[in-house]
């Protein structure tokens, strides 16, 4: 008899970033050992309960591009970033990378998830997923 989870998000991604960001991981780390990042993204790729066609991407999941608004509830900040490729990093702009810390803890979070994403600037480490603004298979730009 197969135990049943009561209540289990089931954690997804999609076929497009998981096959770009293996690739990205295996061409950045070819000559070196993996940062924590990586293999907290490689982790997520490999074990999700779904990998699903862009089409199919559920519209409260952080993709590559999204941009995602966290708040904190127990500081009331808030804080919006844009999850990037590593070549478009500029946490000035708030463009972070997936293998930073910040876009490897964000990247497959869903609309009310906590994450433990840390902003430089700030004490808090507990964030959560408010909304996404912007995912760009929400608009149909995402082609294999």
């Amino acid at each position: 008899m197969q135990r049943m989870v009561p209540n289990k998000l089931l954690t997804c991604v999609s076929a497009l970033d998981k096959s770009r960001l293996e690739a990205l991981i295996e061409r950045e780390f070819a000559d070196r050992a993996l940062s924590s990042s990586a293999i907290k993204v490689l982790h997520r790729l490999r074990t999700a309960d779904l990998v699903v066609q862009p089409d199919d991407v559920p519209r409260d999941l952080v993709t590559m591009n999204s941009t995602v608004r966290l708040v904190d509830p127990i500081g009331c900040e808030e804080w919006e970033l844009t999850l990037v490729y590593p070549e478009e990093h500029d946490p000035e702009e708030n463009c972070w990378s997936i293998l930073s810390t910040v876009g490897a803890e964000v990247f497959g979070h869903r609309i009310y998830q906590p994450t433990r994403a840390k902003r430089p600037d700030s004490e808090s480490a507990s964030w959560v997923v408010a909304d996404i603004p912007f995912q760009p298979e929400a608009r149909n730009w995402m082609t294999m």
